[in-house]
C-alpha cells in the first residue's frame, strides 16, 4: 500500500509538471469593453454596470476596458463644471429591480453610478483604460504619470493599459460583451 502510494504520487507530480494536471484550475473571465458615454447613451452604462455585477455575483472574474467614447463618460465635469457621474442618479426602479434580482437589500443597491463604479471595483471587478485614447484626446498626456481630467474617484480605480496589454488583457477572458 505504502508503494502504491509513492507511485501515485510520484506520477501525479510528473503529470504537473508536464501540464496534464493544474494545481488551481484558471477561473472564468467575462471581458467588458465600455466604448459609449453616458452622456450619448446612458443605457449602455446602465446594462453594463448590471452584467458586471450579475458576473461577480456568480463568480467570474471580470475586466473591465474603458475606451473610445466611453472615457469622456468619467472626466471630470463631464456634464458642466461640478457635474459628474460620480453624482449621476441610478433610477429607483432600477435599483428595486437590481435588489429583487440579486436578493438584496435595496440599502445595498448604489443610489449613484459614482458609488456602483467604487462597489463593482470593490468586489473584485477590474478597471482598465486605454492608454493612448487618453493622450489623443489630451485627457491625460502623460497617463503614466496621471489620469489628467478624469475623475479623482475613477482614477484611483483605472489603471492605464498600451493596446498590446489590451490585447492580453481580452485574451485571459471566455466571454466579452461591448457596451
Amino acid at each position: 500500500m505504502k508503494r502504491l502510494m509513492i507511485l501515485l504520487s510520484l506520477l501525479l507530480t510528473l503529470l504537473s509538471w508536464n501540464g496534464f494536471v493544474q494545481a488551481e484550475p484558471t477561473k472564468e473571465r467575462l471581458f467588458v469593453h465600455l466604448k459609449t458615454s453616458l452622456k450619448h447613451d446612458d443605457a449602455q452604462i446602465c446594462v453594463a454596470y448590471n452584467i458586471i455585477w450579475a458576473a461577480l455575483r456568480s463568480g467570474l472574474a471580470v475586466d473591465v476596458m474603458v475606451d473610445a467614447d466611453a472615457i469622456n463618460t468619467f472626466k471630470t465635469g463631464m456634464f458642466s463644471d461640478t457635474d459628474s457621474i460620480q453624482n449621476y442618479d441610478i433610477p429607483k426602479n432600477l435599483r428595486q429591480a437590481m435588489s429583487d434580482q440579486f436578493s438584496v437589500l435595496i440599502s445595498d443597491v448604489p443610489k449613484t453610478y459614482g458609488e456602483f463604479l467604487i462597489k463593482l471595483n470593490a468586489e473584485g471587478a477590474n478597471f482598465y483604460i486605454n492608454k493612448g485614447f487618453l493622450i489623443v484626446s489630451k485627457i491625460a498626456p502623460n497617463p503614466d504619470q496621471n489620469l489628467g481630467k478624469i475623475a479623482e474617484y475613477a482614477a484611483k480605480i483605472f489603471q492605464p493599459v498600451s493596446l498590446l496589454e489590451m490585447i492580453e488583457i481580452r485574451k485571459k477572458s471566455l466571454f466579452d460583451y461591448s457596451f
